[in-house]
């Protein structure tokens, strides 16, 4: 896979990282029932505003451009037709879906938070380990309070 094709995908993520997932309080993490797996919505969104910092430089200079539903939502329907069309095209292999749910599970890494799978799957006991060393403290604490008791 060559740069460019690369460079709109690493520019996705990042933005889906900055806007919703920028820290374990951000809205993709405490609203992740609205965002996993990640709408095709909001992948539109993303590319309307990659769409949007890349006309700002057309001429060469920065130029700013108001990103508004006026200005940009015609760019954003036709993303998201795209995205609907791409989907309907690759239905047997839910490739947008499987693109999706990498979006959400790496903005949770990028967040700080293990995939939501992981933590619904994990059993919620104490495992073996942390007993052991429960009891391998309290052995020691009793020891010590033996031989401070014969000093």
């Amino acid at each position: 896979m060559g740069v460019k094709k690369i460079k709109p995908a690493i520019n996705l993520q990042e933005g889906i990282n900055i806007m919703w997932f920028a820290n374990r309080n951000d809205e993709g993490i405490i609203y992740h029932k609205y965002f996993n797996p990640i709408p095709t919505e909001v992948v539109a969104l993303v590319l309307t505003a990659i769409e949007c910092c890349i006309d700002e430089w057309t001429q060469g200079l920065k130029e700013d451009i108001k990103f508004t539903s006026a200005t940009y939502g015609s760019v954003y329907k036709g993303h998201l037709a795209s995205l609907q069309h791409f989907q309907q095209h690759i239905a047997p292999y839910k490739l947008l879906e499987k693109i999706c749910d990498n979006l959400y599970d790496t903005a949770r890494f990028h967040a700080g938070v293990e995939p939501l799978a992981m933590i619904l799957a994990a059993p919620h006991r104490i495992n073996d380990d942390a007993f052991e060393d429960a009891i391998r403290e309290y052995q020691l604490e009793e020891q010590d309070n033996v031989e401070d008791n014969e000093s």
